[in-house]
């Protein structure tokens, strides 16, 4: 139920289709649209071999390996639980543009890295770099574990050229990065939704 509310809400924020996309398999083909996901990866970039291991709210374990997970695409990032991403961008006036999921950093002076992990207590701890002169601000939503859709969440801005830190006290199976943004010297710092 999870990764196919992820590919809806992927292909409804990218605009591949209107209709459901089946569950991460990259040989099945949705019925409606008869997109496989292998197709939907050519057009978004995706993470294959995806394992998400989440301690549960009552301690149980959520454990699942899926076969692709669309990551990057034209307006965001997706980061999922347990992965690192790391993603280069263009700069288009204040926009980042050209959004790019790359393997490891070659051109660190463009290279955006996002991981979420699971601390010891249950708890999320986002970790984002930003590799840009200028403070960058990043819209976000969270996925709760516990949950089929995506949630605004706040976020404060990455610091130019250091990291910043974003945290949740509950299991969050995805972060959504979306529309990042370059701010300008004196803007408004403040963390918002």
């Amino acid at each position: 139920m999870i990764a196919r509310s992820i590919l809806v809400l992927v292909c409804l924020l990218a605009g591949c289709a209107s209709a459901p996309a089946p569950a991460p398999d990259t040989n099945r083909q949705s019925s409606a649209s008869g997109v496989s996901e292998k197709k939907m990866c050519e057009a978004i970039m995706c993470q294959h071999g995806v394992k998400i291991a989440l301690k549960k709210k009552d301690g149980s374990m959520f454990e699942k390996t899926y076969d692709a997970m669309p990551v990057v695409q034209e307006h965001g990032v997706n980061v999922y639980a347990g992965q690192t991403v790391l993603f280069e961008a263009d700069v288009a006036g204040d926009n980042l543009i050209n959004l790019k999921l790359v393997a490891s950093i070659t051109q660190p002076e463009k290279t955006i890295s996002a991981k979420l992990e699971q601390t010891a207590d249950g708890s999320m701890m986002l970790a984002l770099n930003n590799p840009f002169k200028r403070h960058l601000r990043i819209h976000m939503g969270i996925m709760p574990l516990d949950r089929d859709s995506l949630l605004k969440t706040s976020s404060c801005p990455v610091i130019a050229s250091g990291g910043s830190y974003e945290m949740w006290p509950y299991p969050v199976f995805q972060v959504w990065l979306g529309s990042p943004q370059l701010l300008k010297d004196g803007e408004d710092m403040s963390c918002i939704e």
